[in-house]
């Protein structure tokens, strides 16, 4: 079969016509940023640009006048319309400026027509509604804004020698503590931990502000590799970073008048870097929220999505929200593409508990209202995302059965069956075990 063979009839409007040639354009829109005293342009991509086709066609027969007029008769009707490109198949197009047509006495019983096309596209409005996304992202940065301003406080200049190592013990223990908790959630920000606490004496000790010591933290949290994961190990992230900010192991500690200078001022720095370590890991917490991707109305899962995951937390989150989740039980399918609706309370009852935890504990005014700001925030993003995901309850099959029939009982649809396989891992869809199983309400 040649290329020949492949080629379609062409048509507008169903009123065909044989081809010549034909040109099209296609690429993307965009613009090119100069600014004065730059040497390099920025080009913003602005999107794909408008598809258009240009065909040099004609018409041939004894009856060419009937078929000319028919042509210009489709040609004329307003909208969009079907044309059958021979090159390109079927698409809908809007004619673009005047089509030609053109006689010749050398050329009997023919005439030539020019067209020019364009993609049809969607008219479609902007739907009014809220970037909560964007909006906890800008609280996130805000809160290490103030969570900078706040280690501003911080210095060692003029303490004592054994004040400042005294302080550097703590915060190597603080660091310890960090490792131990993160070393079976991500294993990449348990080795920063162990990298970054070789470099305390240099962050913390002077002439260093200590300004460095929170850009390294963040920079710490961010080595994490589980952000590149699945739906099961972002959550992870989530519940493992909350867990940071809930250790009483960098709870802040008391200043007491009846203790020496010394032992006040390293009391004091010591809260500033527990400060700084909990805040940077709460925001860091609540950026991980960001990542997790919105359902949809309807979310399509493959038969190849039921592979058995983990989510591993820190203890001190389950201690506090008093749930079952712990190391070792199952919550999701790992290849889930969307959270689940108990997904997404766990995550918003976690940074809950975490955030107003630490709005006990900081007492820079700024960092407190920064707190309340991002809570407010991750309720908004976490409420919309539960808006368009559906509610789950817990049913047991009255035996063993297939999933289909279990899909056509529980919800009048067999083809419904993924929402039981892949939802609770089933082996083989055609023997549903009698367990409890987690299945959407409708």
């Amino acid at each position: 079969m040649s290329w020949i063979d492949n080629l379609q009839d062409a048509s507008l409007r169903g009123v065909p016509f044989k081809v010549d040639e034909d040109e099209a354009t296609f690429g993307r829109r965009v613009q090119v940023h100069e600014y004065p005293n730059r040497d390099k342009p920025w080009a913003e991509d602005m999107g794909r640009a408008t598809r258009r086709f240009s065909v040099q066609a004609y018409l041939v027969g004894d009856d060419y006048f009937e078929q000319r007029n028919r042509l210009i008769e489709a040609v004329e009707k307003p909208g969009s319309c079907t044309l059958v490109h021979p090159f390109y198949g079927e698409m809908t197009v809007t004619v673009t400026d005047e089509v030609r047509v053109s006689h010749t006495k050398d050329e009997g019983r023919m005439c030539r027509v020019s067209f020019s096309f364009i993609e049809s596209g969607e008219l479609s409005f902007p739907k009014a509604g809220i970037a909560t996304g964007t909006k906890l992202t800008g609280a996130a940065a805000l809160m290490d804004n103030f969570l900078s301003s706040a280690f501003e406080a911080f210095s060692l200049d003029g303490l004592p020698d054994f004040t400042q190592n005294g302080l550097l013990d703590d915060a190597t223990e603080m660091f310890d503590t960090v490792t131990d908790a993160m070393q079976y959630v991500d294993s990449g920000i348990s080795a920063a931990s162990r990298l970054m606490q070789g470099d305390l004496s240099v962050l913390l000790m002077p002439p260093s502000s200590g300004m460095n010591f929170v850009n390294q933290l963040q920079t710490m949290w961010r080595a994490g590799t589980k952000l590149t994961g699945n739906v099961t190990d972002v959550i992870s992230m989530v519940k493992g970073l909350s867990g940071i900010t809930l250790d009483t192991g960098l709870a802040p500690r008391g200043v007491w008048k009846t203790d020496s200078a010394s032992t006040q001022a390293r009391t004091e720095q010591r809260n500033y870097v527990a400060q700084a370590i909990r805040t940077s890991a709460l925001s860091e917490a609540v950026n991980t929220v960001t990542n997790l991707p919105k359902s949809t109305a309807s979310t399509t899962v493959t038969s190849e999505q039921s592979s058995t995951a983990v989510i591993v937390s820190h203890p001190a989150v389950n201690d506090l929200l008093e749930d079952d989740t712990a190391v070792g039980v199952i919550t999701s399918t790992g290849t889930d593409t969307v959270p689940s609706w108990d997904d997404l309370n766990e995550v918003r009852d976690t940074l809950n508990t975490a955030i107003d935890q630490e709005m006990v504990r900081v007492t820079d005014d700024g960092l407190f209202l920064a707190l309340r700001q991002v809570r407010t925030a991750l309720n908004e993003d976490i409420t919309s995302r539960l808006e368009q995901t559906s509610r789950t309850i817990e049913r047991v099959p009255p035996e063993v059965l297939p999933a289909v029939v279990l899909a056509a009982d529980w919800y009048d649809d067999a083809g419904r069956e993924y929402d039981i396989t892949a939802r609770n891992a089933i082996r083989h869809p055609g023997f549903v075990p009698v367990k409890t199983l987690r299945v959407p309400v409708q």
